[in-house]
């Protein structure tokens, strides 16, 4: 199984209260910050499926925080969406 982006040493995580940012640079250098609820960043770690941990966060946020890469890349690498 991979690791998942979020928790790679290449992402900071703050813990505040009952919420958890995640910031650092994508694979491309590009700088993101996505800031969520511990519970739901928990239940994520316990194996819920992240559009289901994390329902309020868009595409790009939850591909951030699996595997790194951001639009930019992912149009670079396989087109714009239709």
């Amino acid at each position: 199984m991979f690791q998942r982006y979020a928790f790679s040493d290449s992402v900071n995580r703050v813990v505040n209260g009952n919420y958890v940012t995640f910031s650092g640079n994508t694979t491309s250098g590009r700088p993101f910050e996505i800031n969520t609820r511990l519970s739901d960043a928990n239940a994520w770690i316990n194996g819920e499926c992240i559009q289901n941990a994390f329902p309020y966060l868009n595409a790009e946020e939850r591909e951030i925080l699996m595997t790194g890469i951001d639009s930019q890349d992912w149009a670079a690498m396989f087109g714009e969406s239709e």
